[in-house]
């Protein structure tokens, strides 16, 4: 129900605007066309309606917060107003009989509607997506515009400028409508599709459309001399600023802020659709007769659709580079200890499952130490858990620097770390000594002197052999789990039994002493 009402005003200026034209198609129809009183109808209708648009647009900008939206709309009624004043003099000089020239007095007020227009356009489309206002979006709009400016001009404008024998300088006001009328709306369609849409942002496009369809028609009309009051043109004059009253009478539901979409959005192909009909409109005019207007817009789109293909493609090459560096740091963060910068539990279970699968080839063999170390806890209870994260530092920092570059050390967790090693010369009695002599050096941890003991276990496996004495039925993979398994278990259990002789002989001095 909130929505219904929030939309009452729309549908109520909707049927207004549609009985209005209503109205001026039967007075046409019921006392001619051309007659003073559908010329008066006519022209008071265009005075009124574009009056209306202006002031409603100033009225609906109190209720909206301050910003580039609220000074776009402010700067776009201005300009209603300012052709509400136009029209004036218009339909005044169309009752009156006045001989209609290509330039008059009303061109004045309608020059400043369209700067203003413009003016409006781009304060809103800065302020709607702000600084990504880039050299992509600038190349989109530069096609859009240019695409449409070809369809208008082989179409309409080429033709009735070719035919028309007026002077050139009379002949720069009626060109300039539709031109601008392109600007504007080639500004608006690149606010909607880079910025998202609106149900007002649509409506603008409406009346823009209508508006460039009505400076088009007038123009052709014109030109050729044939132009009458109650055509194609006035009738889309009063839709145009029909619908921008409609957005003066439209309540948002709240504060829409600017959004970006993804370059993958199907506004991004706008630009290219529209360039269909340009090149089609464009090739049969220049296999018709030569046109220098036509070619210049050709060359200019295919020098923009090679840049924007330019930077598509060094776009997709900075994609797939973020891709790969984020990659990269993803598998550290999972392949890697924070603390330490050893390789983690996950990682030594898939280094040591690849050595077992290299082995099964080679017939190498496998080692595996498990250090764990003795009286951490006393440590982190004693000088606080930064001394003992400082402790688990040195200590890989140590078993790094025991091992060869190709060999794994890593942190299992907690105080427990594990080495693989695949060099076919190394027994586990040497390992386990080399390790242990590493760590024989007292660590120093914030000014306290600390030796680091540690329990350490190895076990030498030969893969080829390990197979051979498991189960019949095992697929590949299970068997490489299996001698896994069964490495970390034999070295878990040597780690162990070192720890549980080395408490023996702590608490058999104790006795002693005792």
């Amino acid at each position: 129900m909130p929505s219904l009402r929030r939309h009452r005003p729309l549908v109520a200026g909707t049927v207004v605007l549609v009985a209005t034209l209503v109205a001026l198609g039967v007075a046409q129809l019921l006392l001619g066309r051309g007659s003073h009183p559908v010329l008066l109808a006519f022209g008071l209708t265009e005075s009124a309606v574009s009056l209306v648009a202006g002031l409603l647009g100033l009225w609906s900008t109190r209720r909206q917060p301050a910003g580039w939206g609220r000074r776009a709309q402010r700067v776009f009624a201005a300009g209603c107003l300012f052709w509400s004043f136009g029209q004036g003099i218009f339909a005044a000089q169309d009752v009156l009989g006045v001989g209609l020239a290509a330039t008059t007095w009303a061109d004045l007020p309608f020059s400043f509607y369209y700067l203003l227009a413009v003016v409006s356009a781009l304060v809103h489309l800065r302020g709607r997506i702000r600084a990504h206002i880039g050299v992509r979006t600038a190349i989109d709009g530069a096609l859009l515009g240019l695409s449409l400016f070809t369809v208008v001009w082989v179409l309409w404008l080429g033709g009735a400028v070719r035919a028309s024998g007026s002077p050139a300088a009379d002949l720069v006001v009626p060109i300039a409508y539709p031109v601008v009328d392109v600007v504007f709306l080639t500004l608006t369609l690149v606010s909607l599709l880079a910025a998202g849409s609106s149900l007002t942002g649509v409506l603008v496009v409406v009346g823009g459309t209508a508006f460039a369809v009505a400076d088009v028609t007038y123009s052709y009309a014109l030109l050729h001399g044939a132009f009458e009051t109650g055509g194609v043109a006035d009738v889309s004059w009063i839709v145009a600023f029909g619908a921008f009253a409609l957005v003066g009478l439209h309540r948002p539901s709240g504060r829409t802020a600017a959004v970006l979409p993804p370059s993958e959005s199907w506004g991004r192909l706008v630009p290219y659709v529209a360039l269909l009909p340009a090149a089609c409109a464009g090739a049969w005019r220049l296999w018709s007769a030569s046109d220098r207007v036509v070619l210049a817009t050709l060359l200019a789109v295919v020098v923009l659709v090679v840049l924007r293909q330019f930077l598509t493609v060094e776009d997709h090459r900075r994609l797939l580079a973020t891709a790969e560096r984020q990659r990269g740091q993803l598998d550290v963060l999972a392949h890697v200890d924070p603390l330490t910068g050893l390789e983690n539990r996950r990682r030594f279970g898939e280094r040591i499952a690849g050595a077992v699968r290299s082995a099964l080839v080679t017939g190498r063999p496998v080692v595996v130490a498990f250090v764990d170390l003795d009286r951490f806890k006393a440590v982190n209870d004693t000088l606080g858990h930064a001394a003992g994260d400082d402790l688990l530092r040195g200590v890989a920092d140590r078993l790094r620097a025991a091992v060869r570059d190709g060999d794994c050390v890593a942190r299992l967790g907690g105080d427990e770390f594990a080495v693989l090693v695949t060099d076919p010369a190394v027994q586990p009695g040497p390992l386990v000594e080399r390790l242990q002599q590493v760590l024989v050096d007292p660590f120093v941890l914030g000014g306290t002197v600390v030796t680091a003991g540690a329990s350490t276990g190895a076990v030498r496996g030969e893969p080829q052999r390990m197979v051979a004495d498991l189960p019949a039925g095992l697929d590949h993979d299970a068997r490489v789990d299996a001698v896994v398994e069964a490495l970390l278990g034999s070295a878990d259990a040597e780690m162990y039994a070192v720890k549980r002789a080395r408490r023996a002989v702590v608490q058999d001095v104790v006795q002693d002493v005792v």
